[in-house]
């Protein structure tokens, strides 16, 4: 399969800047590096034909400390999470993209060999437990009860790969977010994910994914 690896990047991360400053999240330290080199370490073993960095915010710092063969795509205007997207070449045709603030072990073989060649995204399996009484009503009356309940859900993990084509049916340079652009392509396939995942997005979880990756 030729393959383009696409990391977006192009958020302020506000939540991260008692870590980073003003440096954009990309930067933001994790491992004996950053949330951008342990992306490009990741996706390294895949040999992937292009690699593309969506950036906006503090641009110029991650050009700086971007390998040659990586190229930086910068949104004059914010985009979304999705709309940057449409500026991905037209080459390849498939396209692993992959939000910066993702960590986990999943395999991304497995999830590039489980794609159905126009959308797939990565889900996870969370127990949330609610933390009240859940009653029924039927007509106003209570009919049952049920005590702190565990709700099992799927959400997802930033992670998706998508066809060049089904990018360029629904972005057209305008900004989307990637919820709107899923729900555009839908029914979308799934990768369902069971092992360990971090949306490194906030402090606290950045941290905990620096414990998780120091316990390996």
């Amino acid at each position: 399969m030729s393959l383009g690896v696409v990391i977006v990047a192009g958020g302020a991360g506000t939540r991260l800047r008692p870590v980073t400053g003003d440096q954009p999240k990309a930067l933001a330290p994790l491992g004996k590096g950053t949330l951008l080199s342990h992306l490009l370490e990741r996706i390294a073993p895949l040999a992937p034909e292009r690699v593309v960095v969506l950036g906006g915010h503090q641009a110029q710092a991650i050009a700086a400390v971007l390998p040659s063969e990586v190229a930086l795509l910068v949104e004059g205007s914010p985009l979304g999470t999705a709309g940057g997207l449409h500026q991905l070449p037209q080459a390849p045709e498939t396209w692993l993209s992959l939000n910066i603030d993702h960590v986990s072990d999943l395999d991304l073989p497995a999830l590039l060999a489980a794609h159905d060649g126009r959308a797939t995204a990565v889900v996870h399996p969370v127990a949330h437990e609610v933390p009240h009484g859940v009653v029924q009503l039927v007509n106003g009356q209570l009919t049952g009860w049920t005590e702190r309940p565990v709700q099992h859900i799927h959400v997802t993990v930033g992670a998706y790969v998508f066809s060049r084509a089904a990018l360029s049916a629904h972005l057209h340079g305008q900004p989307m977010h990637m919820p709107a652009l899923i729900q555009a392509l839908a029914p979308v396939h799934t990768f369902e994910h069971r092992g360990t995942w971090f949306d490194a997005g906030t402090p606290k979880r950045l941290r905990a994914a620096q414990a998780w990756l120091d316990g390996l």
